[in-house]
Parts: C-alpha cells; sequence; structure tokens
C-alpha cells in the first residue's frame, strides 16, 4: 500500500492510495515478494521526489576506492592509465558523489550521450567499460548496484571513424631496407610476426629459438615505466613461428648484437632497460617514412595491421590469423577482415553469373547504336 498523486478535475494536486499485488503466497516467496516491495518503493520515492537517504559507504567514490586498492595493483599500468584518465576527465566530475542505486540506465544512458557530443563512439564505449568495470567489482564487495548494462544503452554508431593505419607488403619491405640498426631488426620482427611494441622491446635473447624456429612471447615492456611486466591477456603468451626470411636477419643481428644483463635485444645503450617505444618510432620510424614519402602517422602498430591484412588478404583461416595475433576474442580478429576485400571475393564478384561480360557486352553495343 502506498500514495501517489492524483491531479484533481480542478487543477489541484491531491493524494490518493493505492494498493499493489505482488504475488500469491502459494507462488511467490517473502524474500521475493520484499525485494519487488522494495523496487516498487524506490520507483514511487523518485516520482514523488523523496529519496532515500544514501547508505554510507555506497557512492560511486566509495567503489572507486575498492578498485584502487585492490584491483588496480594487480593490472598493468597500460591498462590502469586510461582507466584512470577516463576516472579524472570524464567519470568522476559526473557521479563521485551518487549512490550507486542512482546510477541507472537513465542517468548512464544520459551520461553516454552527452558524451557523444565531443568524443569519438569508441571512446565512449571505453569510458563506460570502466564505469561497469568499477561497478562489477563493487557488487562483488557486497555493495548494493543498479544492473546496468551495454545493451541496456542506445550509442548509435560506435566504428571507428578514421581507417587503421596500417603498411603494406611493399612498404614494409621498403622500410625494413632503408632502416638501420638496431631499428631494421626491430622492424623486421614487426612485420614478421605481428608483436606489439612492447612486446618486441621486451624480447630477450632466451626468447628465440633457431633449432625449432619460434620466438616465445611471454611479457611486454610498459610505454612509460619501461618496466617489463605480463603481456596484454593470457592469450598474449605464445611460441609463434620464426619464418626463415626473419631467422636470417636475427642471426645477422645476434653476431653483432651487445650482450646486456637482462639479455635484452633491443635495449637502450647503457643495456639497463628496453628501448622507449616513442623514442623507436621518432628516431627509427618516422625519419625513414619521410624518407619514402610513406605518410608518417603512423606507428609501431602499422606493422601489426599491415601484417593481419596482408594474412586476410591471402584469405587464411580465421583461426590462424586469431593465433597468430594472439586475440582473447575472435570478435577482435574478425574486425580486421571487416575492412579487407580478399582477392577470392573479388574474383567472385566479377563472376557472377557472367554478369561482368553482359555489361561490357552491352555498353559495346550502345556504342555502335548510338554511331
Amino acid at each position: 500500500m502506498h500514495y501517489v498523486d492524483v491531479v484533481a478535475p480542478d487543477g489541484a494536486t491531491t493524494t490518493k492510495q493505492v494498493k499493489r499485488f505482488l504475488g500469491n503466497l502459494s507462488q511467490m516467496s517473502e524474500r521475493a515478494a520484499r525485494r519487488e516491495h522494495a523496487l516498487i518503493m524506490e520507483k514511487v520515492n523518485r516520482e514523488r521526489g523523496s529519496v532515500a537517504p544514501v547508505q554510507r559507504g555506497q557512492t560511486f567514490a566509495d567503489a572507486v576506492n575498492k578498485w584502487r586498492c585492490a584491483i588496480a595493483p594487480n593490472l598493468s599500468p597500460a591498462t590502469v592509465r586510461p582507466r584512470e584518465s577516463f576516472l579524472r576527465a570524464h567519470i568522476m566530475p559526473r557521479f563521485e558523489k551518487v549512490p550507486l542505486l542512482e546510477m541507472g540506465v537513465g542517468e548512464i544512458q544520459q551520461f553516454a550521450t552527452d558524451l557523444r557530443k565531443s568524443l569519438s563512439g569508441k571512446t565512449v564505449v571505453n569510458i563506460l567499460g570502466a564505469v561497469f568495470t568499477i561497478m562489477d567489482y563493487a557488487e562483488r564487495c557486497g555493495m548494493k548496484v543498479r544492473k546496468v548494462r551495454f545493451t541496456d544503452l542506445e550509442l548509435g554508431s560506435t566504428t571507428r571513424e578514421t581507417p587503421v593505419a596500417f603498411f603494406t607488403r611493399s612498404q614494409a619491405t621498403l622500410i625494413i631496407e632503408a632502416a638501420r640498426e638496431p631499428f631494421k631488426t626491430l622492424f623486421a620482427v614487426a612485420w614478421c610476426t605481428g608483436l606489439r611494441a612492447g612486446e618486441i622491446l621486451a624480447l630477450t635473447l632466451d626468447d628465440l629459438d633457431f633449432n625449432r624456429k619460434t620466438i616465445r612471447v611471454d611479457k611486454s615492456a610498459d610505454d612509460r615505466t619501461r618496466e617489463i611486466r605480463q603481456p596484454k591477456t593470457k592469450c598474449s603468451v605464445a611460441t609463434l613461428p620464426m619464418p626463415s626470411a626473419l631467422e636470417a636477419v636475427l642471426r645477422n643481428y645476434v653476431q653483432h648484437w651487445k650482450p646486456n644483463p637482462g639479455g635484452i635485444l633491443f635495449a637502450t645503450r647503457n643495456g639497463l632497460r628496453p628501448r622507449s617505444r616513442a623514442n623507436v618510432v621518432r628516431v627509427g620510424l618516422k625519419p625513414v617514412l619521410r624518407k619514402l614519402g610513406i605518410p608518417d602517422n603512423a606507428g609501431l602498430h602499422a606493422f601489426r595491421h599491415g601484417l593481419a591484412t596482408e594474412l586476410a588478404e591471402a584469405a587464411v583461416p580465421l583461426t590462424v590469423l586469431q593465433h597468430q595475433l594472439r586475440h582473447a576474442d575472435v570478435k577482435t580478429t574478425l574486425k580486421v577482415y571487416a575492412h579487407v576485400i580478399p582477392q577470392s571475393q573479388r574474383d567472385a564478384m566479377e563472376n557472377v553469373g557472367g554478369l561482368g561480360q553482359s555489361l561490357r557486352s552491352t555498353n559495346t553495343l550502345l556504342k555502335v547504336v548510338g554511331k
């Protein structure tokens, strides 16, 4: 039983007592009835402008503090940094003091809509992902949280607005030939394996097995601190094939390589830590791109995307591409195929029912008739 506002015929607002049937005792437990009752009363209080006081320790800021203390230290700095940036720039200004129970579909939908006014769809998805990650952990800690998921929201198109930069096979070949060491070998590894930049910079001599012709990938160097940690995901740990062409390059490089305490293949001059990605791009890659007349808006990841594109163009099985790129989710691999049109598809469309030949014959006939 509760009260609702009712507008009288004369325009005045009065209250009316109403009764709500929750369920039959033979079909509904008391616990389920109390849960349903709480949801109804929460809605009633909101409509009447009466909101229950915030429970202590139940705001979004409290959830963030729990996540920072218990979860963030176990993640790589490369994962934590963007989430902290999202929290600082977008999330906390909006939800810092908001009770978790008030962060429902409506509030988060409006948050996402406001973000889309100035940010790309992909960035909005990443920001919301950070929100949901923290709320999920808060719920596991016993905090009362509203259930909101991506499927509850309308985000519009979240596809990438700008095309992904990648090197073609011919471009990669020219870049490798024009680069000086150690960048020549580093770029060859990037193209022939599709490793991420941090994974390449963390490679050691022990990771190379010339007998089995394999490269072990089980660590990654952080972009900012250059600390060597576990790679991006569990699926990133793998032993990849070492193509014969790359084997020759690596054997030659190792012969002139200067040993260092960590056995790092691409170390700084003092050999104490890996080179930085920014330095490799600025000193090793950009000058070569400008010299060759290749747009210099690409970084080391363009080698990875280039290899993925090359494999997709060659119509290799999806599982082979996924294992080489070490994607945890096949959906990520499918995105590679999304911007690639394999030659087999082109050939198929050229020969659909002989339509191409028919159109050419029709055009010839029209020209003759026109004359």
